[in-house]
């Protein structure tokens, strides 16, 4: 019989992988035979089941999350010279998707003791009179703190578009779900995602108008057969997406329960390592999907640093990986006049932080590996 420590030593762990089954193969081969490649049945069914699991009127589907970021602000009037404030901490896309459309990102810091979501109060110390939307981030899956956004929103005039690209299923207090709090949404389907269309992303709103807007500016604004009356882009879903999404849908409430099972099985492993690290603290149970389980370790308390405690995992064959560094230290963002001063807590993030391997075919075994390889790292390295 194979000791633990050879089973482990033949093993390699993913950051993340999708859950795929023979279904989605066969359904995208009919879809190819069909002959009806973009704007069918497939994608329209994806649609409407996806708004109704939100709980919105309108499931707009395009061809990526940073296409919906794009769609969505184009669909309410962002442009030049406006102004639209994201996290210091998220993806790429969360800010440059203003960026085309001829505005200016404002990044406001993270709150540390709220899962890493934008901070309310520095919202406000963003705002000017160019400001036209809010864009907070529901990072790792967990809902930010809608309330005050939207109570900000209200008071100044502004959109809210939440970037929900990782929030499928996750709920705000334990109620509404992430994507039918704000005037409108956005979600990503990339592999990592608890459900997959391999590329593909998704609007929400209840808002009539501008789901229609939405519709037109991800078809070339096409009003007619060869009648343009609005800008547009070339964002449509292809019908091979639909049909795996279609299919996806059908596990994904199974995908984010075994991604909650699993962030509990670390948040267990970890607990005697309080001041070592600092593990998830949801503020509902069902608020967070754990898309990412993300850590921070008290590099006080230990003689490494993050970078060099990603090293060691990997030489364990295990993945880990910073989410997201701080963007206004991204070249793209120099001309941008911010530095680390305006934002003390995404700059302590950017130093601690760590995702650990969560995916919904995560075995036993995959993770145990992780747990024993995060126990001992964590206790031979403590000063």
């Amino acid at each position: 019989m194979r000791s633990k420590n050879n089973v482990h030593q033949e093993l390699r762990v993913p950051l993340a992988r999708p859950w795929i089954s023979e279904r989605e193969p066969l359904s995208a081969s009919q879809v190819v035979k069909s002959g009806w490649l973009i704007a069918g049945p497939q994608v329209a069914e994806f649609e409407r089941r996806f708004a109704q699991i939100i709980g919105t009127r309108h499931a707009i589907a395009v061809n990526s999350g940073s296409s919906a970021l794009l769609v969505a602000q184009a669909a309410i009037g962002v442009g030049a010279g406006d102004e639209v404030i994201v996290p210091d901490m998220t993806f790429i896309s969360t800010a440059t998707s203003s960026v085309f459309l001829g505005a200016r990102p404002l990044f406001a810091d993270i709150d540390l003791d709220h899962y890493y979501t934008i901070k309310v109060d520095d919202i406000k110390r963003c705002i000017t009179s160019k400001t036209r939307a809010i864009v907070p981030v529901h990072y790792a899956g967990h809902t930010a703190d809608m309330d005050g956004i939207m109570a900000i929103a209200e008071k100044y005039g502004l959109v809210v578009i939440e970037d929900a690209a990782e929030a499928h299923l996750s709920t705000y207090h334990g109620g509404p779900i992430a994507g039918s709090i704000g005037h409108a949404a956005i979600f990503s389907f990339t592999p990592s995602k608890p459900m997959t269309t391999g590329e593909g992303g998704m609007i929400t709103t209840d808002d009539d108008e501008l789901a229609e807007r939405c519709r037109l500016i991800r078809n070339f604004g096409d009003t007619d057969r060869f009648r343009w009356d609005i800008l547009g882009f070339n964002f449509r879903m292809p019908e091979v997406m639909g049909a795996i999404g279609v299919l996806q849908l059908d596990i994904l409430n199974q995908a984010v329960q075994r991604r909650r099972q699993l962030a509990g099985n670390y948040t267990q492993a970890f607990a005697d390592l309080d001041g070592l690290v600092i593990t998830p603290r949801a503020r509902h149970p069902t608020d967070t999907n754990y898309q990412l389980y993300t850590i921070r370790l008290n590099v006080k308390a230990l003689d490494i640093d993050r970078d060099t405690f990603i090293a060691l995992m990997a030489e364990r064959r295990i993945s880990t990986r910073l989410y997201y560094p701080c963007l206004h230290r991204q070249r793209v963002f120099a001309g941008s006049q911010c530095d680390d001063a305006d934002f003390p807590e995404a700059v302590e993030y950017a130093s601690t932080a760590v995702s650990l391997p969560i995916y919904p075919t995560m075995t036993d075994t995959e993770q145990s590996l992780v747990i024993d390889s995060v126990r001992e790292i964590l206790t031979q390295h403590h000063r």
